[in-house]
C-alpha cells in the first residue's frame, strides 16, 4: 500500500488538511470528500489505485482536521469550489484528474464550468444524492428555510455534543449504515479528544444547512455541460429508485450531457451512497480503465 503522508495548506481563515501518496512526479489526481466527510473516505479507494499518479485529498474547512470557518455565518453548497481553487492553487497545479464523491461532485461541476479545461478527467461517485439539490423553490419558502432556519437556530449549530469512543462508532454507524471497522476509519480524521475518555466530532454543524443558487435546473444543465471533461459516473443501484429516475435532475442532466458531448459514461454499483467507501473494489477496474483509456474527443 502507498505511504498516506499528512500535510496542509494555508487559507485565510486557517489550515486545510491535505492527504497525500503516490509517485509526486506523476500525474495529479486530487480527491474531493463530500458533505459531512473527510479525506478518510478516499482510503480504501486509494489502497487500489496505482501508485504511478500523484494523490492529494483534502478535508474541507470544517471537516476532518482542517480549521473550520469563522463562525457566525451560513455556508453555501458553492463555497466548497473557492475551497478547491485555492487548493490547486497553492499546489500548483494547471491540470488534474479529479474525483469527486457526492457534494465533491457538484462542486467539481461547477469548477470546471469556471475554469475550462483544468480537469483533464473526472470520476463523479454517487452524485445524484447531491444533484438533486439543482433546483429552485419560491423565494419566500428558500428564504425561510434556508436563511430564517439558519438564525433563528444559530446557537444549535454551534454545540458539540460529547461522545465515549463506543458512542461516536455507534453514531457514525447507525449514520452510514458501516461496520465498526470503517466507522473507526471514519473517525481516525474526525475524532478531537476533549477529555479523559471524551471526545467530541469535528465536522461542522453548518454543513447541515446550506444554502443553494435556488435557480432552475435548466441553469445547471447549461452551466454543468458548458465544459463538461471526459467523465465516469459511478451511482448507486440502490439509490436509483430515490435520484436517478427518468424525470430526476441527474438523469436529465446526462442526457444534456449525451447530447452536446461523447465524452460521458454511467455504471451502476450494488452498494450504498458510500460505494467508494465500502464497495470500491466493485467498480475499480472501470475507473482504472477510465484512467489509462485515452480523452475521447466531443462531438462538436
Amino acid at each position: 500500500m502507498m505511504e498516506l503522508k499528512e500535510g496542509f495548506v494555508k487559507g485565510p481563515w486557517g489550515n486545510i488538511a491535505t492527504l497525500s501518496c503516490g509517485n509526486p512526479k506523476g500525474e495529479k489526481v486530487l480527491l474531493v470528500h463530500g458533505r459531512l466527510d473527510s479525506a478518510a473516505t478516499y482510503i480504501p479507494l486509494l489502497r487500489l489505485l496505482p501508485e504511478k499518479y500523484h494523490y492529494v485529498a483534502f478535508d474541507m474547512p470544517g471537516n476532518g482536521k482542517s480549521d473550520p470557518f469563522p463562525k457566525g455565518t451560513i455556508l453555501s453548497r458553492f463555497i466548497g469550489v473557492v475551497v478547491i481553487d485555492l487548493v490547486v492553487k497553492r499546489l500548483g497545479w494547471k491540470e488534474f484528474i479529479y474525483f469527486g464523491h457526492s457534494l465533491g461532485a457538484e462542486q467539481g461541476l461547477f469548477y470546471s464550468a469556471i475554469y475550462p479545461k483544468h480537469i483533464k478527467k473526472a470520476i463523479f461517485l454517487d452524485p445524484g444524492p447531491s444533484l438533486n439539490w439543482c433546483r429552485d423553490v419560491s423565494y419566500p419558502v428558500f428564504f425561510k428555510e434556508t436563511y430564517e432556519n439558519f438564525y433563528d437556530n444559530c446557537h444549535k449549530y454551534d454545540y458539540e455534543k460529547e461522545y465515549t469512543m463506543e458512542e461516536a462508532i455507534k453514531a457514525v454507524r447507525n449514520n452510514r449504515a458501516l461496520n465498526e471497522d470503517q466507522a473507526k476509519l471514519i473517525l481516525s480524521r474526525n475524532l478531537i479528544e476533549v477529555g479523559p475518555e471524551t471526545y467530541k466530532l469535528s465536522w461542522d454543524r453548518r454543513y447541515k444547512n446550506l444554502a443553494t443558487f435556488n435557480a432552475p435546473p435548466e441553469y445547471y444543465y447549461e452551466l454543468f455541460t458548458l465544459h463538461a471533461p471526459p467523465s465516469l459516473l459511478v451511482c448507486s443501484m440502490d439509490l436509483k429508485p430515490l435520484f436517478y429516475t427518468k424525470r430526476s435532475i441527474t438523469a436529465k442532466l446526462v442526457t444534456t450531457w449525451e447530447e452536446k458531448w461523447k465524452n460521458v459514461k454511467t455504471i451502476w454499483v450494488e452498494g450504498t451512497h458510500d460505494l467508494h467507501f465500502t464497495s470500491a473494489n466493485k467498480f475499480i477496474h472501470e475507473v482504472l480503465s477510465f484512467l489509462e483509456n485515452p480523452v475521447v474527443k466531443s462531438k462538436i
